[in-house]
């Protein structure tokens, strides 16, 4: 199946699904930042808007996401407001397309009329699993050629001579320790390849993958040393060990 990254966005397009594919929405994170006194307006409008647009230009009839479409919120009051506001965005999205939700760590009672909700070990998509990479993938899923990921909403941070740092959200593409991959997955494919997506929402915080470590599960067999890392205008920048 082919899968193609959308010049200058956070998103995937699968031309024979006719689907779009984004990871980590976090609808309702402006609501933490409140808490930590940062005010800042709800964008759960501004992300149906960027999901309708991306939509509309492939002329796509499936929206999936790979996990964490909403966020933690601890407060009741502020629960009540992130579930009207992830209700909205499914419902209106909806209107337009077939929504498929593989969970994430953020999503664990999520539930909706509006969408095909998919448990955290991930889905099939052809011959390409789709994971939000906070646990462990099924066995099956791991027998495929590639894999598709979100949870570590990944950045690279540059450094310039003078002392100022920039960081970019960018797409990390590489392959699994094969030791580690078949100690986990003896039945599974050693040879398939990760894609981690960048965090669609770009109010997320993230991971500097060319100087931290990958924590999680998945992390473990993750070769990030020698994954390569894309800025979201497809500018391959190399692999992360040369990036430090």
């Amino acid at each position: 199946m082919k899968m193609t990254p959308i010049y200058g966005e956070r998103a995937l397009f699968f031309s024979e699904e006719r689907a779009i594919v984004v990871a980590d929405l976090h609808i309702g994170i402006e609501l933490e930042y409140r808490m930590q006194g940062v005010n800042i307006a709800m964008q759960t409008e501004n992300l149906i808007d960027r999901c309708m647009k991306l939509l509309h230009e492939h002329n796509a009839e499936k929206f999936i996401v790979v996990g964490d479409i909403k966020h933690v919120i601890g407060g009741k009051e502020e629960s009540e407001i992130e579930r009207r506001e992830v209700s909205k965005f499914l419902r209106e999205m909806h209107e337009e397309a077939e929504i498929w939700i593989v969970k994430g760590n953020h999503d664990g009672r999520l539930r909706s009329k509006y969408a095909k909700i998919y448990g955290a070990r991930g889905i099939l998509l052809g011959d390409i699993a789709l994971l939000h990479g906070h646990s462990w993938g099924d066995e099956e899923i791991m027998r495929a050629d590639s894999l598709i990921m979100g949870h570590i909403h990944p950045f690279v941070r540059i450094s310039t001579r003078v002392g100022y740092s920039y960081i970019h959200p960018c797409w990390v593409r590489g392959k699994f320790l094969k030791n580690e991959f078949k100690r986990r997955y003896p039945e599974g494919n050693e040879n398939m390849e990760f894609i981690v997506m960048p965090a669609f929402n770009p109010l997320c915080g993230g991971v500097a993958v060319n100087r931290e470590r990958i924590e999680g599960v998945m992390g473990k067999m993750m070769d990030m040393e020698n994954a390569e890392i894309y800025l979201l205008n497809g500018l391959n920048l190399g692999r992360a060990r040369n990036l430090r």
